[in-house]
């Protein structure tokens, strides 16, 4: 989780390529489908 956009945690080495991330601020219901889909893998 962070502040950061995907693309720019990306691009500054912050986040792997693939790697989950779920960007602030979310809702409730977007950390539940983003539990459910690490879950799931």
């Amino acid at each position: 989780m962070s502040a950061y956009f995907n693309t720019a945690a990306v691009s500054q080495g912050l986040l792997e390529p693939g790697a989950n991330f779920l960007q602030k601020p979310f809702t409730a219901d977007a950390l539940a489908r983003k539990v459910r889909e690490v879950l799931d893998q």
